[in-house]
């Protein structure tokens, strides 16, 4: 297993995907601080500008705001990194590279020369999500560090870090639920050996197109039985993304740590049995 996590992580470092998805976070990074600060800026000549936020109904597509208080006032670091991350912007970088990494030995013959010599083909999933989680720890690393440095460009002095530990709190949470994602396009990749359609799957998912079916699904479940106040989005880790900030209760951010943890128990369980199931090509 050691053996195999050394190759991935090889495969990793040397993979021109890992370095252009790097540079795409900080690109993505920049643009999510500098459209927040436009907004701020809208505000200022139409405080109405800000008045409205969207609803879960509505929102589709990728959706940076801004807090009306930031126009005249300061603004903390944590809410900045908060805003930017639950925008989904990060989730769909995740998306990308993990579609692209999960299929990328399937075309280069990678995991067809070394597939007889591991008879345990599941820690060949294992080795993989843990390449995965690696990379996926230094996105967000870099996402966060990025949208810091353009704040403080843009900011200056308004721009201050307030506690330490809900930044440390709501980073690690969506880590996981980042994860769980990864961890998902990992499945979906496997399962179809296709990059293209576990990509945009996933970036659909990304960018609300999945709250249509959750409707269908918490409306079917409001008539079997009225008395039951379920949200199936409250479940899933789309939502969860763009739900879980630094002002959430404790009670939401766990349940956004079981989410992620569970999303990426039963992807990767999933994934290691079709990999022993499937002849390898």
């Amino acid at each position: 297993m050691f053996n195999l996590i050394k190759m991935d992580t090889h495969r990793l470092v040397h993979s021109t995907s890992t370095w252009i998805t790097l540079l795409f976070t900080v690109v993505l990074a920049v643009f999510s601080v500098v459209m927040t600060n436009v907004y701020i800026q809208m505000a200022k000549e139409d405080p109405s500008s800000l008045a409205v936020e969207p609803t879960e109904e509505i929102q589709l597509g990728i959706y940076v705001d801004a807090n009306p208080e930031w126009v005249t006032g300061n603004i903390e670091i944590g809410d900045i990194i908060s805003t930017e991350m639950k925008s989904g912007v990060l989730a769909i970088i995740v998306v990308v590279f993990a579609a692209i990494f999960s299929n990328a030995e399937q075309k280069n013959g990678y995991i067809k020369n070394i597939a007889g010599q591991f008879p345990r083909r599941g820690n060949l999933i294992i080795s993989k999500f843990a390449a995965i989680a690696i990379q996926i720890f230094w996105m967000m690393i870099v996402f966060s560090l990025i949208t810091v440095i353009t704040g403080f460009a843009l900011w200056g002095s308004r721009f201050y870090l307030g506690s330490f530990m809900p930044i440390l709190k709501f980073l690690g949470t969506q880590y996981l639920l980042h994860l769980g994602f990864a961890a998902l396009i990992m499945f979906f990749s496997i399962f179809t050996r296709s990059t293209a359609f576990s990509m945009t799957a996933g970036i659909l998912i990304c960018t609300g197109f999945a709250i249509p079916i959750y409707s269908i699904i918490n409306k079917l479940i409001a008539d079997i039985k009225p008395s039951w106040d379920f949200n199936v989005g409250n479940y899933m880790l789309d939502r969860n993304i763009t739900q879980i900030s630094l002002a959430v209760t404790s009670d939401i951010m766990v349940r956004g740590v079981v989410v992620g943890i569970v999303f990426s128990v039963i992807s990767v369980l999933f994934a290691m049995l079709i990999i022993k199931k499937r002849d390898i090509r």
